[in-house]
């Protein structure tokens, strides 16, 4: 399953190699309201625990086969509709596009979290590891260097505050 989602949380992206954190696996359809998709491969998505938690039992529709109003609700995250309704911005926050992916924000804290820390944790870790790699070669420039030791204490700073937050 983890090779399926990228081992990315299905939610809010958070990447699960640059934290070392455990993911859960969420019940997209809760199974307090259909026990039969308990084991269903296609119900399951990967998901952080901040997201799992915050998700919980929660089905605003009360019907199984609709995950959403068209006002607020979720949706699945390996179904190509989620795009539509979520993006991630600039500055890397993931952010409602529509009424549905606000009220997924809303519910699953994305509104309120600091989902820009793990963004851009991942996006230095993928820089410090090309770097790592160029030195490994024997190819990395002094200013390579120099850019490398500055990368990695923004990396380690974005860990601490990723671990403060209680990511």
């Amino acid at each position: 399953m983890e090779q399926d989602f990228y081992y990315l949380c299905g939610y809010c992206g958070k990447n699960g190699n640059v934290l070392h954190q455990k993911f859960h696996i969420d019940h997209f359809v809760p199974k307090s309201l259909d026990k039969k998709r308990e084991k269903d491969y296609y119900n399951l998505v990967l998901a952080c625990p901040r997201c799992n938690l915050s998700k919980s039992d929660k089905w605003p529709t009360e019907d199984i086969a609709r995950p959403h109003n068209g006002k607020s609700g979720f949706v699945d995250p390996a179904d190509p509709e989620f795009d539509e309704h979520l993006e991630r911005n600039e500055k890397g926050y993931v952010v409602g596009k529509t009424s549905v992916g606000k009220s997924m924000c809303n519910m699953l804290h994305l509104d309120i979290r600091r989902t820009d820390i793990y963004w851009n944790a991942a996006q230095l870790k993928t820089q410090l590891k090309e770097l790592e790699e160029l030195y490994r070669e024997g190819r990395l420039t002094e200013q390579q260097k120099d850019i490398y030791i500055e990368t990695n204490m923004i990396f380690n700073e974005y860990i601490d505050q990723a671990f403060i937050k209680g990511e």
